[in-house]
């Protein structure tokens, strides 16, 4: 029990980490409808930024207690990345569509290069030794606690009017929104919030590098957005236990299967020769993840939120 608990820490906070990140990501894409393939960039300065409080800054202004330490450390990295966040949100929400998701790729390589170059946070080799202020139960209660947050939000003015952007600009614009400045605030509100999800990853793991900015980490939170569902808060954390929690359990099927294959052998049903071939496809996990995933797209495209939404649509018919 002891080593299981060992061995599940790491995918745990991995999971609600990226949980927080596809939330932060879903406010841009689900909420306003702006496809943005840099959005690690921002998880990465928030965490960088953050890491410079507490390794440099922090010791010199003589702030030792830990709970004030995460606190100011969330409040750098939230500030910091939503910062960055305006900085590119500015100039790049006037573009459109394809434009937009190629301009804010650029910053994700961009952030990735500035990182590279300055050696005092270790440049290639990434930040290490930054301080532990983070724990599991921690980061669950955080991720709970946006996703909340957000699901609040969308019940305000401000959530309507962002619903309302995404859904038909020009009849938003015909009932007084500001489409521009919606986009703004939820891409704000957005870049904010993966800001904090990097403050908890680098005081967690104690360590972050220039590579997380860069375009895979982007391309695995659209992912979780949108096999989570793009229009559901609920839906990115169900996307992101999907691309955490799943790759780690095929991990252990072939040595759940092979007993039975092997009986099943003996008895003459299926041929010795298809054991290891079952084992060669499930040691390639990425392949089986990847099948899986065209699968869950193809069977249900509005992603696994909508699945909940059909049941309890269907249970409320029951009940009526």
């Amino acid at each position: 029990m002891t080593d299981f608990l060992n061995y599940s820490q790491l995918p745990f906070i991995m999971f609600c980490i990226l949980a927080i990140q596809a939330m932060s990501l879903q406010v841009v894409l689900g909420g306003t409808g702006l496809l943005s393939l840099g959005h690690a960039a921002f998880y990465t300065v928030g965490g960088y930024t953050s890491a410079i409080f507490t390794v440099f800054l922090a010791p010199k202004l003589g702030i030792e207690n830990q709970t004030l330490l995460l606190l100011l450390a969330c409040c750098v990295g939230m500030i910091s990345a939503s910062l960055a966040g305006l900085v590119v949100a500015i100039p790049c929400l006037k573009l459109r569509g394809d434009y937009l998701a190629m301009a804010t790729l650029g910053v994700g390589e961009i952030v990735g290069t500035v990182f590279k170059n300055l050696d005092f946070v270790g440049g290639t080799r990434g930040f290490k030794d930054i301080p532990k202020l983070g724990s599991p139960l921690l980061i669950f209660l955080v991720m709970i606690a946006i996703a909340f947050f957000m699901v609040r939000f969308y019940k305000t003015n401000i959530g309507y009017a962002v619903r309302a952007t995404r859904d038909d600009e020009i009849s938003a614009q015909s009932l007084g929104i500001n489409i521009y400045k919606t986009k703004l605030f939820s891409f704000f509100m957005g870049t904010s919030i993966a800001g904090l999800a990097g403050v908890f990853y680098a005081h967690t793991l104690q360590f972050i590098s220039p590579d997380e900015s860069g375009f895979y980490n982007s391309v695995v939170l659209v992912l979780a957005v949108v096999i989570g569902g793009m229009y559901s808060v609920f839906g990115s954390i169900f996307g992101a236990f999907i691309i955490v929690v799943v790759p780690e359990l095929l991990r252990f099927i072939p040595s759940f299967v092979n007993p039975y294959l092997t009986k099943l052998a003996d008895y003459g049903i299926i041929s010795k020769s298809f054991i290891p071939i079952f084992d060669s496809i499930f040691s390639n996990r990425t392949l089986v993840f990847s099948v899986l995933v065209i699968i869950i797209m193809l069977l249900n495209p509005k992603g696994v939120a909508s699945l909940f939404e059909r049941f309890q649509n269907r249970m409320r018919k029951t009940h009526e």
